[in-house]
């Protein structure tokens, strides 16, 4: 079982979770691709949940909100509340930014699926040679993760165990958006 805990609470200066891109909220694109993964498990952590499901409609028996009213003391009490609420047979967990460009769905299975062949502890992808979001991690590095205080993320515990990443290579950009804007540009051709 591999769960994601998708952090919708947002921090000042960051882009907001509401912030259309093509007529959908931000949040709206990040849950979509999740659910249409092979996630077992999506837990969205916001810190209003009246707010997010007057702007979000979805439904679906994988997906559980969570409140965070501690948000305000950082970006860690978020991900420790998604990671408390796991299903306790999760083997892994993936963390996904409500506020962010969303990734595609073929690279959240893409990290499941290395996920479950490797032993690594860490998998991640890679694009242009750089480690990016998002990051899946093995069982064994949750209650590590759950030491992480204020605005620490996830990336603290990815930058001390580099040696445990197994990276999947992703040749393209990694947004949703970029995905999108190629098959647009593709049928502006045929035309």
């Amino acid at each position: 079982m591999i769960s994601a805990v998708v952090v919708a609470t947002g921090q000042s200066g960051d882009q907001n979770i509401f912030s259309p891109l093509e007529n959908k909220p931000l949040l709206q694109w990040v849950l979509e691709s999740a659910l249409a993964s092979n996630l077992d498990e999506i837990i969205c952590v916001t810190r209003d949940l009246r707010a997010v499901r007057r702007e979000i409609k979805l439904a679906d028996r994988r997906l559980c909100w969570l409140v965070n009213s501690a948000a305000d003391r950082g970006q860690s009490t978020s991900l420790i509340a998604g990671l408390w609420a796991s299903d306790p047979q999760s083997q892994g967990i993936m963390f996904l930014a409500g506020n962010r460009m969303p990734v595609r769905k073929d690279l959240i299975d893409s990290l499941i699926e290395r996920f479950e062949e490797s032993q690594a502890s860490i998998v991640t992808a890679s694009f242009a040679g750089a480690s990016r979001s998002p990051v899946l991690f093995r069982r064994d590095l949750f209650p590590e993760l759950l030491k992480l205080t204020g605005d620490q993320d996830e990336t603290t515990v990815l930058e001390r165990h580099e040696a445990e990443i197994a990276l999947v290579e992703w040749k393209e950009q990694i947004s949703v958006l970029a995905a999108r804007e190629k098959a647009r540009q593709r049928r502006k051709e045929w035309i």
